[in-house]
């Protein structure tokens, strides 16, 4: 066993990647965090090291993780503030400010793996999740609840020549321009979708595919993106969304360990979550609010979305309810 706030102090810099940000979620001092994670790091024989952004450990971590689910335990048992992490664009709406009973993240990941992985092992105690890409309802540690359906649409910035051909643009059309980058894998059930509509760019894009439009547009203005109506929510009013819609519905998913999905703490946090979403409906045409433990299945839109081309993208008609 280790004392408490050593543990927290390393899996917080795991979680949170920097001290700074461990002293403002965990108050644990700055000056602190380092000493101490380094010496939880030493009892269990391991090295902490940084990689590009993260902070991993080196070494087994078979005696680490059946002393962070000992921790774990006392957080949900002894009534302890639990730890909720999102995504970049789940969590300012979702979780700002952090529901009560729960400490937030800093909703900085970018993919699926990472963060399940923080869950996985106890380092988090909840997160928030992009659907489709969740655990499989079989998952023997996992539980996934379903929070909200949505359409996901192409946009693209307000200059951008795509929004010349109206309604006539196909996913050929937009193939002839850099989509928005993402890792390899990062979300393998979205890029399969990307893939077959032949608009996957993998890591690393080309600057623009069609050489007619260079030096009249920035290049930067020329990538598609891809948003909910969530995510709209976010966005300036130079975002314009294109009249061709994903075959694909997403969604938010909350995730927590398979032995606390009826615990008081999740029950109340399904309810200030839900509360939130339904507060964001009315400004986010497409949202549909979910309710029930049942796992996520998709189910497709029996209209598909057609943009009215006016003058701010979240300005929608609603689409239909799956």
């Amino acid at each position: 066993m280790v004392e408490l706030e050593w543990l927290a102090a390393l899996d917080g810099l795991i979680w949170l990647r920097t001290g700074h940000k461990v002293e403002a979620r965990l108050q644990i001092g700055q000056s602190s965090v380092s000493r101490l994670s380094r010496k939880c790091a030493d009892v269990f024989g391991l090295s902490l090291a940084r990689r590009g952004s993260e902070w991993h450990l080196d070494g087994d971590t078979t005696l680490l993780n059946l002393e962070r689910r000992v921790h774990q335990a006392v957080r949900w048992t002894r009534g302890g503030p639990l730890r909720l992490e999102a995504q970049h664009w789940s969590g300012p709406l979702l979780c700002e400010p952090a529901p009560a009973g729960w400490i937030a993240g800093c909703f900085h990941f970018h993919e699926y793996e990472r963060p399940l992985q923080l869950l996985r092992e106890g380092v988090i105690d909840a997160w928030i999740t992009s659907y489709p890409d969740v655990p499989a309802a079989t998952d023997p540690t996992i539980a996934c609840i379903g929070l909200s359906r949505m359409p996901i649409w192409l946009v693209v910035d307000q200059s951008h020549p795509l929004l010349e051909l109206g309604e006539q643009v196909t996913f050929a059309d937009v193939a002839a321009y850099p989509c928005m980058p993402m890792p390899d894998g990062a979300f393998p059930k979205f890029q399969a979708v990307l893939e077959a509509c032949g608009l996957w760019n993998g890591g690393s894009p080309e600057l623009i595919r069609n050489p007619s439009w260079f030096g009249q547009v920035n290049s930067e203005d020329l990538v598609v993106g891809f948003a909910t109506p969530l995510s709209l929510l976010l966005s300036d009013d130079c975002c314009r969304v294109l009249p061709l819609e994903l075959p694909l519905e997403v969604g938010d998913a909350l995730l927590v360990p398979r032995q606390y999905e009826r615990a008081p703490q999740t029950l109340q946090l399904l309810a200030q979550l839900r509360l939130r979403l339904e507060s964001l409906a009315d400004a986010a045409p497409g949202l549909v609010v979910l309710d029930g433990f049942e796992h996520p299945s998709a189910a497709p839109s029996d209209q598909p979305f057609k943009e009215q081309w006016l003058p701010s993208a979240p300005s929608m008609p609603k689409t239909s309810k799956a």
